[in-house]
């Protein structure tokens, strides 16, 4: 009994692994690097100051957003190690990433008419701006956060292709124009 038990934690830790956002490189040195993890999601600038790590901001006009978060804490401490001259965990392997989008707020402006978050295998929340393109009125396409990057085209479609069709559905079930 307890070695079927043990077979199913291991089981159970080798499937949470296999969804977890890895580091597979890292740039730069010092207090400021730039990461790619699961060779997909690239972040420029996460800073590690006064032992905390700090995320890139973006800014319009004189306000600034933090449009990319860390949920998880093992997340935390992955990127974290890589400053504190610990071992880096880098993994080259290329594993799938669980994407879900959590939320759409419509906005009042008439250009930037919604923000969709969206996380990345429960780890990591990136804020997007839902865009209404000017030429074409019924057209729209994604604003991303200037320090982030989505290096595989089929991922980055399959993500685009999901977050219009919930702001699809967010705009007939809130009849928003």
């Amino acid at each position: 009994m307890k070695s079927l038990f043990l077979v199913f934690l291991l089981l159970l830790f080798s499937l949470v692994d296999i969804c977890a956002l890895n580091i597979s490189s890292m740039k730069g040195g010092g207090d400021k690097k730039d990461f790619e993890f699961s060779k997909t999601i690239f972040i420029r600038g996460i800073e590690f100051r006064n032992g905390f790590l700090k995320m890139p901001l973006d800014g319009y006009k004189k306000k600034k957003y933090s449009n990319i978060k860390i949920l998880s804490k093992d997340f935390y401490y992955k990127i974290s190690n890589c400053f504190e001259g610990e071992t880096c965990a880098i993994n080259k392997e290329k594993k799938d990433i669980l994407i879900k989008v959590e939320k759409i707020f419509p906005l009042k402006s008439p250009l930037r008419v919604a923000n969709a978050e969206m996380s990345f295998d429960a780890e990591l929340i990136v804020v997007f701006g839902i865009v209404k393109d000017r030429k074409k009125k019924d057209e729209i396409w994604l604003s991303y956060p200037k320090d982030f990057e989505i290096r595989d085209k089929v991922f980055k479609n399959k993500l685009e292709k999901l977050i219009k069709e919930k702001f699809s559905k967010t705009l007939k079930s809130r009849k928003i124009k």
